[in-house]
């Protein structure tokens, strides 16, 4: 009798071209279950099953999956090494990092490493927030760490505007929650808040609870006792209702969990998904948005403060800013839940009719500017475009990777159409619109927020270049858009305060008219220089116009073909760049000179644009040196990665 082969079951005769296979496969006929689950006890015959039970096991929690079953190779090279994806001898300092002097960093510990050890391993490569070289020129030619704010929510290390600790009160959270359906809250609940004052560590720095309204100045002068259902916040109204507030509530957690059971159809939301659901509540969402105000807003305000208000507002609008705020929370549970979440809410808010690409944007009765149409309609178009344009944002700087590239990839070109088709790129002011009343100055604040929200998003779309290697979407040439006006008339609360600080809003210059005075020659710069000088242009400003002039040097040198004939004078190539700098520093100078230091202090993302100014000058000395010849620079343009080989930058 012919013997059966190695690879061929003995009991059914099923063959098999690794023997490999054939063992496993054998498994089914002895009923042998050898891999279990040490969280739910439940047993697998094969490891890479367990494996994808770990990512759905509801007893699992936050607990990490063991090392032995985690996806993917196990890394043992050091982070840099791994990073520029180079041989790594394995040792602290490796041979790669000593030679380039780089900090040998090794935070992921080894397959051998025991749990003490890589505890230990993970606390003591965690760098020192103060130290991190996210302000570095290598950071931003995209050459990030693990600690870069690219993978990691910024963070606000200054005060926070209008900081004034000595007139913030206390309050105290009144009545029931109300949260159909009904259900009584303890009436000791209390309400997040936190007013950043001298907020190194940017995040909540108070729980307040149980203070007395008896604390406040306001009873002494006929000052009457908000309802029982009344919940303190700022703006037009002191007060806002807590059953309005509480359906809104229930609201949005009704329709993000019809949003995640599509996601995970056909299996249940896991448990973590529906416990972030149920985080939202009245008092979180007031929180929430407490802390977007404190922190993210100054980064870059393109909501009115005044007068949003969260009973009234766009869904997409009240779940983008309680994503941002939240993210500031001081509980890092709180953080963790809403960080899951956010997959889930960037799903419902572009499902939404007219912002979902199923939908044909003419069908969606989106209003042009200019088209008669409702203020209360136009104000929700407003906010369900600026929640849209949000979600990019908080997903651009706390998503993962995945979430990133979709963002970036998907969800911004969708943003790009709406303005096109809204012509929010040439949006502006009209040269005869007067402020006479209080629906003149609703009117001018709505444009103002679009003008924002427009010039934004063209910074965004130039640091998508600038970090990932993509070219922007908004052509310089296609954009007509004024510079945001001063922040002080844009915190205005009303017409009657408008009057009262006798403000009457300025006509800012247009940033590509400001753009081409860069280029002044030097002979003519000291008079065309006056035109920006007194256009009272901000920090802001400024970095919007880093931003377009590193956009612009990159296209004419490492992209410009042109470059690489031998006619091309390089030097000739460069020298316009080099005015535009020297311009554009001598603006800055004066701006930041002007401005006290405790106020430079208060300023968001903005003062970060004189690092631009140096990456800028490392590409221009750079492509000088080298006479315009230099080797390919690899990239992934869909991973946002590109390798630069150590000293490519280096002037000297």
């Amino acid at each position: 009798m012919e013997a059966q082969s190695p690879s061929t079951c003995n009991q059914c005769g099923k063959k098999f071209q690794r023997k490999a296979h054939l063992l496993r496969h054998q498994q089914q006929h002895s009923g042998d279950r050898p891999y279990s689950c040490k969280f739910c006890s439940k047993t697998f015959k094969r490891s890479d099953v367990l494996r994808d039970h770990f990512s759905r096991c509801d007893r699992r929690g936050n607990s990490a999956i063991p090392n032995s079953l985690e996806r993917g190779r196990k890394r043992h090279a050091c982070d840099e090494c791994s990073r520029l994806k180079v041989k790594c001898d394995n040792n602290v300092p490796c041979r790669k990092c000593k030679e380039f002097g780089r900090t040998c960093v090794k935070s992921r510990p080894t397959a051998a490493s025991s749990p003490d050890e890589s505890t230990a391993s993970a606390s003591r490569s965690t760098p020192d927030p103060a130290s991190s070289d996210r302000n570095s020129i290598g950071f931003l030619l995209n050459c990030p760490t693990e600690t870069d704010f690219m993978r990691e929510f910024p963070k606000s290390s200054t005060l926070s505007p209008n900081s004034k600790p000595a007139e913030y009160q206390s309050f105290t959270s009144l009545g029931h929650s109300y949260e159909p359906p009904p259900a009584a809250m303890n009436d000791a609940s209390y309400m997040h808040q936190d007013y950043g004052h001298i907020m190194q560590d940017n995040r909540l720095d108070v729980l307040l609870d149980n203070l007395e309204f008896a604390n406040f100045e306001e009873r002494s002068h006929s000052w009457q006792m908000p309802g029982e259902n009344a919940m303190p916040w700022s703006g037009d109204a002191t007060f806002i209702d807590r059953h309005v507030l509480g359906q809104k509530a229930y609201e949005i957690r009704e329709k993000l969990k019809y949003t995640a059971a599509n996601l995970h159809s056909p299996n249940m939301p896991p448990k973590e998904i529906l416990d972030g659901i149920n985080s939202i509540t009245a008092d979180n969402i007031v929180a929430w948005v407490k802390l977007y105000f404190t922190h993210w807003h100054k980064h870059a305000p393109l909501v009115h403060e005044s007068s949003f208000n969260l009973c009234t507002a766009a869904m997409p609008l009240i779940l983008a800013v309680i994503s941002l705020g939240g993210m500031y929370s001081k509980e890092a549970a709180e953080v963790a839940k809403l960080k899951r979440l956010l997959d889930t809410i960037e799903a419902y808010v572009y499902s939404i009719p007219g912002l979902s690409e199923e939908y044909d944007i003419p069908g969606r009765t989106y209003i042009i500017q200019g088209e008669n149409a409702a203020p209360e309609w136009q104000q929700y178009q407003l906010e369900e475009l600026q929640g849209a344009y949000l979600m990019i944002v908080v997903q651009f700087w706390s998503g993962n990777p995945t979430a990133r590239t979709r963002v970036r990839q998907s969800r911004f070109q969708r943003i790009y159409s709406i303005f096109h088709h809204l012509n929010l790129q040439v949006v502006q002011h009209s040269p005869t619109f007067q402020i006479t009343d209080q629906q003149s100055f609703r009117s001018w604040i709505r444009k103002e927020s679009y003008i924002r929200t427009a010039a934004l998003a063209t910074i965004l779309d130039h640091a998508f270049g600038i970090f990932d290697n993509v070219s922007p979407r908004f052509q310089w040439a296609e954009i007509d858009l004024p510079f945001p006006s001063d922040d002080v008339y844009f915190k205005v609360t009303n017409y009657e305060e408008l009057v009262a600080q006798s403000l009457y809003p300025q006509h800012k210059i247009k940033i590509k008219d400001a753009f081409l005075v860069l280029f002044s020659p030097p002979e003519t710069a000291e008079h065309e220089l006056k035109v920006l000088r007194n256009a009272n242009l901000t920090a802001l400003d400024m970095q919007m116009l880093i931003h377009y002039l590193y956009t612009c040097v990159w296209k004419s040198t490492f992209s410009n073909p042109m470059a690489a004939l031998p006619t091309v004078k390089i030097s000739d190539l460069l020298s316009p760049f080099r005015t535009a700098m020297r311009n554009w520093r001598t603006v800055w100078d004066q701006i930041k000179n002007l401005v006290p230091d405790n106020e430079w202090n208060k300023l968001g993302f903005q003062i970060t644009a004189e690092t631009y100014f140096d990456a800028v000058k490392a590409i221009v000395d750079a492509f000088e040196k080298r006479d315009g010849k230099f080797p390919p620079i690899p990239s992934d343009c869909s991973l946002g990665n590109k390798e630069i080989p150590p000293g490519f930058f280096d002037s000297s």
